[in-house]
């Protein structure tokens, strides 16, 4: 394509955004920004008569590799959220919490979000953790968040710096074998 084509047809894309996103309403699928379990983060579709079937009793057990996270300190951790949503849509389309399992494996960049907001405001100018409150609900609701020891080493991070229930393993390494050896699933996003 040339430059201009490229340009006709993104902006074709962003005039025509509105009417799908209307059409979606129309057809039945509702956004809701929380709940029905986690009412701090974790939007969701509705879906309406889905025609893949999910097996009636099956028990929905993902563990969430957790590793990205905002440099600046500004931003909630997307990744945490998406634990959330994963709760969330399971509970709107009627799977009994009992069914549905989350953990999170975290290192890399996405130890910051589990961090109490006295030890997130010494490294970011102040700041509170923007994901403090869904981490505790997070916890709360029964998912282990296991932080890679090598992370909190590597990092300099106390033990009390991290939010109550934060668990920290030896490894992200570790904690992932022991999830996959308890039947978790990894989710790969």
């Amino acid at each position: 394509m040339y430059r201009s084509d490229v340009s006709v047809a993104l902006l074709a894309g962003v005039l025509l955004l509105p009417a799908a996103l209307a059409a979606q309403g129309a057809a039945g699928s509702d956004l809701r920004q929380e709940g029905p379990r986690i009412l701090s983060g974790g939007m969701s579709f509705q879906v309406d008569d889905p025609n893949f079937v999910v097996p009636e009793g099956h028990a929905f057990r993902a563990v969430f590799e957790i590793s990205a996270g905002d440099a600046e300190g500004s931003r909630a951790n997307n990744q945490i959220n998406t634990i959330a949503r994963f709760l969330n849509i399971h509970a709107r389309h009627g799977v009994p919490d009992a069914q549905v399992h989350a953990a999170a494996v975290v290192h890399g960049g996405g130890w910051t979000a589990l961090l109490t907001d006295e030890a997130y405001g010494e490294r970011f100018d102040g700041k509170t953790n923007p994901t403090r409150g869904l981490v505790e609900e997070l916890l709360a609701n029964g998912v282990p968040l296991v932080l890679c020891g090598q992370t909190a080493g590597a990092r300099g991070v106390a033990r009390d710096e991290l939010l109550p229930g934060v668990q920290v393993s030896v490894s992200a390494m570790t904690a992932l074998n022991v999830f996959l050896s308890q039947g978790y699933h990894l989710n790969p996003w």
